[in-house]
């Protein structure tokens, strides 16, 4: 399912299908921005849905709806049309959204081995990124013959989505309870952003997310400006994704040598690559673009572990979710205010406003959560 989540070969293509059919900078990044604010919506309810109804079959139902957004995808040709199909695609993102980790780390619980949830973690890093890279590859040979066949392959990938989703077995945990479910999601989420030791760890992620969001199609627009042709959109892509996929599945063994915190303190290289990429915009520097991917991607399963720790079984998918709703609200805000930068500016300056903005909020949410490292995990949510 990770494998097939992230098998997409309509990514490295998706901007030049954009403009292919007449949009702006202003209204990709706006449509992208669609996509999160329904998964902002749908976010937290999906998490806690999951905690009261059971992870397989949030997960069922979530599959369900990835291939409707992609025939939609198909189909379209407009503004109005992507945004349909990115909302649609919204509704499946977000009901694995936390659910997935949550199932993984309960499932290890039960087992008895909890402990190796950083390498399982990173393992499933491993098979998305390396799901994306495979199809990355062929996205960009597949638009060179016809640019919606990247579309069609996708959605024919996506038809085995479900049956692996019924296939799964749901692990014993505490089931969540509540006479009003919007009062208890509500309580759970005031809850998370009170605590110190959960709060900066909940933002760190959501910031995360929303620079390598924001990274990721920005980077297709830099790659136009170089006039790098089409065939090698998906060969880049792939390489950025087989990083991440190296990020993620080192990350176990390289937090046990090095400590937890050093990869969180890595990550804040990223958005100094972003500024290095406004100011020398060259083909020289693109080695840069897969090393943001690494420093993500190992920074990622220490996050979810911390988080994972810190809270109880009943409220899991819920607080896993509370942190992808966290990477939505920035992305929201930042995507469509970045595509404005690039009309009215450039992309370089894009790139560098960028990079700052990511240096000091993560720098101070780093701050923040090494201040209170130290404090007890495993604390219930009431």
């Amino acid at each position: 399912m990770k494998f097939l989540g992230e098998f997409l070969p309509i990514a490295p293509v998706l901007i030049l299908y954009y403009t292919s059919a007449g949009l702006n900078s202003t209204q990709i990044f706006t449509i992208q921005a669609a996509f999160h604010l329904a998964v902002l919506l749908l976010e937290v309810p999906s998490g806690y849905l999951a905690d009261v109804v059971g992870r397989r079959k949030t997960l069922i139902f979530g599959a369900m709806f990835f291939p409707l957004g992609l025939a939609a995808y198909t189909v379209g040709s407009s503004f109005a049309a992507f945004v349909f199909a990115e909302v649609v695609l919204a509704v499946s993102v977000s009901m694995r959204s936390g659910c997935d980790s949550a199932m993984l780390f309960d499932s290890l619980r039960q087992l008895g081995r909890e402990e190796e949830y950083k390498r399982f973690e990173g393992r499933c890093a491993l098979f998305a990124r390396s799901g994306t890279a495979v199809s990355s590859v062929a996205g960009g040979l597949l638009a060179a013959v016809f640019l919606r066949l990247p579309f069609l392959v996708n959605l024919g990938s996506a038809l085995f989505m479900p049956p692996l989703a019924l296939s799964l077995s749901e692990p014993e945990r505490e089931q969540r309870r509540s006479r009003n479910p919007m009062l208890d999601i509500l309580r759970i989420c005031r809850h998370c952003l009170r605590e110190p030791h959960i709060r900066p760890v909940i933002l760190f992620c959501g910031l995360i997310m929303a620079g390598n969001l924001t990274g990721l199609w920005a980077y297709f627009l830099l790659y136009q400006e170089l006039r790098i042709g089409i065939g090698w959109f998906g060969v880049l892509f792939a390489v950025f994704q087989l990083a991440g996929a190296l990020g993620g599945s080192r990350a176990h063994a390289f937090s046990e040598r090095f400590g937890a915190k050093t990869p969180l303190r890595l990550v804040l290289l990223t958005p100094l690559i972003f500024v290095l990429l406004g100011l020398f915009p060259a083909v020289w520097l693109l080695p840069l673009v897969p090393a943001n991917a690494l420093l993500w991607n190992l920074a990622y399963p220490v996050l979810l572990e911390r988080l994972n720790l810190a809270v109880g079984s009943d409220v899991r998918a819920t607080v896993l979710s509370l942190a992808g709703m966290a990477g939505s609200v920035t992305f929201i805000v930042i995507s469509p205010l970045f595509g404005r930068l690039v009309d009215a500016a450039s992309l370089s300056a894009a790139f560098i406003a960028l990079g700052a903005f990511f240096l000091l909020a993560g720098a101070w949410l780093l701050a923040a959560m090494l201040r209170h490292w130290q404090e007890k995990q495993g604390s219930e949510t009431k």
